[in-house]
């Protein structure tokens, strides 16, 4: 901020008044001369000539006008230039789950670029937790039990229940599973960079948490793969049911021991570094937040069109004759 005898000298000098310039700034005229003053002795030099009638700058007083009103000009200049910096613009580099992303990239790349234009979207689908400093990531989608990175800020968006779920043709092939103990009898499909191997799946019983040994048949390093096995039939998946919302509404996978599955619940977390979020960051976190609750009504298998305007159409065939 500058200081307040700056603004009061420039405005003294501009109207050439001691009163209309304590009318401007909502103080006395006896302020105003006395404040003047003290500015004069602080410099060692006479600022304004006086009259009864009038007052004048002094060379002293315009060289000094001169040098006020370019530092009120940096001033402002400044707080353009900090306002243009908090508005959301520039790179938003973020990372989201596959399945997350296949979702909701073509919502953010249509909706959120028409909100924030300035804004160029830097995306990036994995499961792994990736370095965020490192990597130079404003913000990190995770799908999680929890988060154990205490250096990182995280904001949970939402929580989504676990699910065991197959294809319809898959459970008509193999059976539907009644109990845990039958898991072991049925393709498991899973996440893991190694072969397939031995695994466990961790569920709720009335005798308290188990944990139960699978065979994944399949493994993948990621989810959109993942569901996409599972909905060629290839086996039994164990996921957030925001990772299948839609299959799940679409009945292309079907929810099997539901009753084991209660109570256990993964986040949806927003991850970056510092305490608060960047400007486009935040906005980013918010439209996210927003779009998850229509997750199950976004179809990522369907292929994506703008909409078309019937009457643009019919005016560009008309052109063509």
């Amino acid at each position: 901020m500058i200081n307040s005898d700056v603004l009061l000298f420039v405005r003294v000098a501009e109207t050439a008044s001691f009163k209309e310039a304590a009318v401007q700034l909502n103080i006395s005229a006896s302020q105003v001369s006395k404040r003047i003053a003290s500015l004069e002795d602080d410099l060692g030099a006479r600022l304004f000539y006086r009259s009864p009638r009038s007052i004048s700058l002094t060379s002293a007083g315009e060289t000094l006008l001169d040098y006020y009103r370019r530092i009120h000009e940096m001033a402002e200049e400044s707080r353009a230039a900090i306002g243009k910096l908090s508005k959301p613009s520039g790179r938003l580099r973020f990372s989201v789950p596959t399945c997350l992303g296949a979702a909701l990239l073509p919502k953010l790349y249509a909706h959120f670029a028409r909100c924030y234009p300035e804004v160029q979207l830097d995306a990036h689908t994995s499961e792994c937790f990736v370095d965020i400093v490192a990597g130079g990531y404003d913000v990190v989608i995770r799908v999680a039990q929890r988060l154990t990175d205490s250096t990182l800020t995280a904001r949970r968006l939402a929580t989504s229940p676990l699910v065991v779920a197959a294809s319809p043709g898959y459970l008509e092939e193999h059976g539907t599973p009644s109990d845990l103990t039958e898991l072991s009898k049925h393709h498991c499909l899973g996440l893991k960079a190694a072969r397939p191997c031995a695994t466990k799946w961790h569920f709720n019983t009335p005798k308290g948490p188990v944990a139960v040994p699978v065979n994944l048949t399949t493994v993948t390093d990621n989810n959109l793969a993942l569901v996409l096995a599972a909905r060629s039939g290839l086996g039994l998946i164990y996921v957030p049911r925001a990772v299948i919302a839609n299959e799940l509404r679409q009945d292309a996978l079907r929810p099997v021991l539901p009753d084991f599955c209660k109570g256990i619940e993964w986040g949806i977390f927003a991850v970056h570094s510092g305490k608060t979020p960047t400007s486009n960051a935040a906005v980013f976190i918010d439209f996210v937040r927003s779009l998850l609750p229509e997750l199950e009504h976004i179809d990522r298998w369907q292929l994506h069109r703008p909409a078309v305007n019937r009457q643009t159409l019919i005016s560009q065939a008309a052109q063509m004759y």
